[in-house]
């Protein structure tokens, strides 16, 4: 009904690239438009092929551009901030920005990044993201943090970073590790 109203009643042809890696998400991706009525070519690359179609800044590039989304991960490696993913694609000085320079994400990056407060932050990442979803830049698709399989003599302290640090956890006295024999 909505492509209907946008003047695509019988929906459009789009492309859609990964990496090898996020070939899965690409996969559920691809349907989820397709049941919407989109017809999607999907294309998987090894990592330094998609890699080079996406970062490549050039304006002759852009114009030669032959891809309409690409998928991707964006690790976290800060923690409880998130703001990996606010970051590459849209900042002026990101270095691999892909969409046209926006002033006023920019300005609302410059504040978040001064604001000390960790709720008062979060609150305007919140904000960050309703704007870029808002103008379709992105589309966020959220999986879980790393999982992990744990002896049940582990005491683990899952970390908010994917980064696996250990120095929280430890074993029970029956761990086989320090279990006397």
């Amino acid at each position: 009904m909505l492509l209907a109203e946008a003047g695509y009643p019988n929906g459009f042809e789009m492309t859609l690239i990964t990496p090898e890696a996020q070939k899965l998400e690409a996969q559920v991706m691809r349907r989820m438009y397709e049941r919407i009525g989109l017809r999607v070519n999907l294309e998987v690359f090894p990592w330094p092929v998609w890699l080079r179609k996406v970062l490549t800044l050039s304006e002759k590039y852009a114009q030669e551009k032959n891809w309409d989304v690409s998928v991707c991960y964006n690790n976290d490696s800060f923690g409880h901030s998130g703001a990996a993913h606010l970051t590459w694609p849209f900042l002026d000085s990101s270095g691999i920005r892909w969409i046209e320079y926006d002033p006023v994400y920019e300005k609302m990056w410059k504040d978040m990044a001064r604001t000390v407060d960790e709720k008062a932050q979060d609150e305007k990442m919140r904000q960050m993201e309703q704007y870029l979803y808002d103008r379709v830049y992105a589309i966020y698709i959220y999986s879980p943090m790393n999982l992990y399989a744990v002896n049940k003599e582990v005491n683990f302290v899952q970390q908010k970073s994917q980064m696996l640090r250990l120095k929280e956890t430890s074993v029970t006295d029956n761990h086989w590790s320090v279990r006397l024999k």
